[in-house]
């Protein structure tokens, strides 16, 4: 049985490293070549205590009660379906509601004052800049780009990614649809004929979105919480903690 190295704060510490057992994959990680890394948006290159992901829960179920005539209780029902379904409540609402997507996202995210929110991270701006520039970064996610790019303006590393793949190119085919990482590996082999899934990192918040990524061959990390399932390869409680579980990476 291998070890996951997990990053979790305890109370009264800031940053506490400790280590679970848990069966990873057949080899671990160590030095294996990283060629691209893909970085999911919401509740990863922020931490979920932001308070944005609530509010943008909110303005889900306002959008739901507001334009659809759903109670309450039924739009947390049917956000929990269509999640577990789709992986997106959005299209669950397309699907059965002929909702139109930009009308949805200009409501549900444009209508957020990130700024409550979100303020410049420097910690986070430092650590990107110490990847090295050989490996690619891109913003993986299944917000619609104008959100991507509030956020990442907000957090000052808007010039530090090489793009974007969000929810308006890849639809119903978004995370954790395999088509999706086909897609995402499609636009991170620039002058390349083909990017093994073997050299990609995937940071993510949500394990269903990494263990559809470790089925076919990336390289994942939870952010935000830590788990023992195998499809994890290391557990971190803020995406700058990658640093300390793989320094390789910056060297």
């Amino acid at each position: 049985m291998a070890s996951v190295s997990v990053i979790l704060p305890a109370p009264g510490d800031e940053h506490v490293s400790a280590s679970i057992p848990a069966i990873i994959t057949a080899q671990p990680l160590g030095r294996k070549k990283i060629s691209a890394i893909f970085f999911d948006l919401d509740n990863t290159l922020y931490p979920k205590s932001s308070g944005l992901s609530d509010e943008v829960a909110r303005r889900i179920g306002m959008y739901m009660s507001e334009h659809l005539r759903f109670s309450p209780a039924d739009a947390d029902k049917a956000r929990a379906n269509y999640y577990k379904t789709y992986g997106l409540t959005l299209t669950g609402l397309m699907i059965d509601h002929k909702v139109d997507v930009h009308h949805y996202l200009d409501f549900v995210h444009g209508g957020v004052d990130l700024p409550k929110f979100l303020k410049q991270d420097q910690k986070l701006r430092e650590m990107l800049m110490r990847i090295p520039k050989h490996i690619t970064k891109w913003i993986f996610s299944n917000a619609d780009l104008g959100h991507c790019q509030r956020v990442m303006k907000l957090l000052g590393i808007e010039d530090l990614m090489d793009g974007i793949l969000d929810y308006l190119i890849m639809k119903e085919e978004s995370k954790p649809r395999p088509q999706a990482y086909h897609s995402a590996l499609r636009m991170a082999a620039t002058g390349a004929d083909t990017l093994p899934f073997e050299e990609t990192l995937f940071l993510d918040d949500s394990l269903d979105n990494l263990i559809a990524a470790k089925a076919l061959g990336m390289q994942t990390v939870l952010v935000g919480s830590k788990t023992d399932n195998p499809a994890v390869d290391y557990c971190v409680a803020d995406i700058t903690d990658i640093v300390q579980v793989m320094p390789f990476l910056f060297d």
